[in-house]
């Protein structure tokens, strides 16, 4: 829900003078029944906690974490499994395995064409051993206030919707395909993920 923020009528007055939007838009997107919202604050969560932890115990980050335990279920996949896998971008994949590989963790054996497959070594396998107990802990903790039937709802819900993410990339596609375009002269019909205020 918008709200006012506590201004001062200084600030308030030079905002005015510029000629800019001091006040709450009629229609805006409300962040507390705005699902992507909701999951990039808990994704946001756990990879920044994740990072600090992991890099001040282990000396490497949560890219590196998720990539270890992806190699622990999939060994000898390739950076482009992994992208599959795990929902990242070729760039974060490259720099990932790049770090594992110089720090001793991955190994490569060349694969056809000029694909590398990707296995963990005894010294990556004993990290994924140290650090999975605490991604677990950590796990716990963010659903202690969950029931078990809520978290097995959860996670069906979330892989519910990871079944529409081909949908959302072939929209995104189109939208970049079709170039810049205007704003839409009518607002679209009223969802649950938005807000309608009438100002006074």
């Amino acid at each position: 829900m918008a709200t006012h923020l506590p201004l001062s009528d200084a600030v308030l007055a030079q905002a005015t003078a510029q000629g800019l939007v001091t006040e709450p838009l009629a229609r805006t997107i409300d962040r507390d029944s705005y699902s992507p919202a909701l999951l990039g604050l808990l994704n946001n969560v756990l990879v920044w906690g994740g990072s600090r932890v992991f890099n001040a115990l282990h000396d490497v980050g949560a890219n590196e974490w998720r990539v270890l335990s992806a190699l622990g279920n999939h060994p000898g996949a390739t950076a482009r499994d992994l992208c599959e896998i795990l929902g990242i971008n070729k760039s974060i994949a490259s720099k990932s395995v790049g770090a594992l590989v110089a720090s001793g963790h991955v190994g490569q054996a060349d694969g056809r064409r000029t694909s590398r497959h990707l296995f963990l070594t005894t010294v990556g396998a004993a990290l994924h051993d140290q650090l999975m107990p605490i991604a677990l802990r950590r796990t716990e903790i963010l659903q202690h206030r969950l029931s078990d039937d809520e978290v097995v709802e959860l996670n069906r819900l979330l892989s519910k919707m990871l079944e529409s993410a081909a949908d959302l990339q072939e929209y995104e596609r189109a939208l970049l395909a079709s170039g810049p375009t205007q704003a839409p002269s009518h607002a679209p019909s009223h969802g649950p993920n938005t807000e309608s205020r009438t100002s006074h």
